[in-house]
């Protein structure tokens, strides 16, 4: 009798223990209030982040039509605009406002400084009768200014006048090179205040230019073909009345 009591007693534990451990499987597979409560939190966080990233493209700053205010391109060209603007109106102002040149008086005072060199007096008192001579010096010739050059053989010598202008003109063969020449005849007009300039030539040929005011005398020298230098003169010197 008490032996089958154990044994009613033991199978009884044994579905006691069973439907325990069946309990305790079903309680494992569910989930529990904490994982509840966490996934439940899980999913705002991640709602969130996907509005906020969202919320982000129409707003951003990579759309270039977001709000003014948050420092998009947008905001950015309007600035630079308004900028121009304001430089462009303050440039106009200054224009605007600009003092207009002024403009000094005319000068009425005399310069002051050297004067102006007076005309020399003339050389030559007086106009001659108009001539010509071959082989010699012709009447009225100016012999005290215009001196040949010492050995000359005289080709034609010619005087003419054109109002208060004594014109000279001269050919002759010497026996000397042209340099010589043309430093004769310098040597003689200097002395009477003539400075000399070199003046165009032939080819060949030597030429010089000598002036005192508006008197002038052109001597040009050639070679020959024997050697000898050839002169020809031409001069203007202008005159005073007796």
């Amino acid at each position: 009798m008490m032996a089958r009591r154990l044994v009613i007693v033991g199978i009884c534990l044994a579905v006691l223990i069973a439907a325990g451990a069946i309990i305790l499987d079903q309680m494992a597979g569910q989930p529990g209030p904490s994982a509840a409560q966490s996934t439940s939190s899980s999913a705002p966080s991640a709602g969130s982040s996907n509005t906020s990233s969202g919320g982000a493209s129409p707003g951003g700053a990579g759309d270039p039509t977001g709000d003014p205010l948050s420092g998009s391109p947008t905001s950015g060209a309007d600035g630079n605009d308004d900028g121009s603007a304001g430089n462009s109106g303050e440039g106009d102002a200054g224009q605007s406002t600009a003092k207009p040149l002024e403009v000094l008086p005319p000068v009425t005072a005399t310069p002051t400084g050297l004067p102006q060199p007076s005309a020399p007096a003339p050389l030559v008192t007086g106009l001659p009768e108009p001539g010509s001579a071959a082989g010699g010096v012709v009447d009225g010739w100016p012999a005290d200014i215009l001196t040949l050059p010492e050995g000359t053989t005289i080709g034609s010598t010619s005087v003419s006048t054109s109002g208060n202008v004594l014109q000279v003109a001269a050919d002759g063969i010497i026996a000397k090179p042209q340099p010589e020449v043309l430093a004769s005849f310098r040597q003689s007009l200097v002395a009477h205040g003539f400075w000399s300039e070199p003046a165009p030539a032939a080819e060949g040929a030597l030429a010089e230019r000598f002036v005192r005011g508006t008197d002038t005398v052109t001597v040009s020298v050639s070679t020959t073909g024997t050697g000898n230098s050839r002169f020809q003169l031409l001069g203007s010197l202008h005159t005073a009345a007796d």
